[in-house]
């Protein structure tokens, strides 16, 4: 067999799985929205984005199992490595990557966001589309929750004139070197 045709065919199989994906972060984002119009008309919009990121929370402490022996060793480059390595399509949805390294604090940074798109296609404005964000943010919360490290939002792709999103994660405080 041609090895062109081989390597082209495996290119249209990766561009297929990849389109897939990003398919499946929008269905995601489309399910939050509608279940969120649900629950607000049935419960409130308050109660309605209450219960989305308890919920969504959940999964985060699931996924944040991964994260959790790099950062009770205190090793930050690992959960750094882990967060970009383990970001879909090789890092072509999210456009992962960190933005600062110190002592016991890591910034990571994300300069896409499929969800946030899908929000835009479906034309809800710009405060809409911040809502969605911090209900789905909640994965994040939950996943460094469950890894034992510091979360705080310093910047959010959905905030006006924002082109990333960054998180900050510490190492908690109080640990004394020996413990980290």
């Amino acid at each position: 067999m041609d090895p062109r045709i081989d390597e082209t065919t495996c290119e249209a199989q990766l561009e297929k799985a990849r389109q897939e994906t990003r398919d499946a972060f929008a269905n995601r984002a489309l399910m939050y929205f509608h279940i969120f119009e649900e629950l607000s008309a049935e419960i409130g919009p308050e109660r309605a984005e209450a219960v989305m990121k308890r919920a969504i929370h959940k999964r985060g402490l699931e996924v944040g199992r991964k994260y959790r022996p790099a950062a009770a060793q205190g090793d930050l480059d690992a959960v750094g490595r882990l967060f970009c390595e383990g970001s879909p399509c090789a890092g072509a949805l999210f456009g992962p990557g960190i933005e600062e390294r110190g002592e016991d604090v890591i910034v990571l940074r994300m300069t896409a966001c499929p969800l946030k798109e899908a929000w835009e296609d479906l034309g809800l404005s710009p405060q809409q589309v911040d809502l969605m964000c911090q209900i789905a943010s909640a994965v994040d919360e939950g996943t460094f929750e469950m890894a034992g490290l510091e979360l705080t939002f310093r910047d959010r792709l959905a905030s006006p004139g924002s082109k990333r999103c960054l998180l900050e994660l510490r190492l908690p405080s109080g640990l004394t070197d020996a413990e980290k």
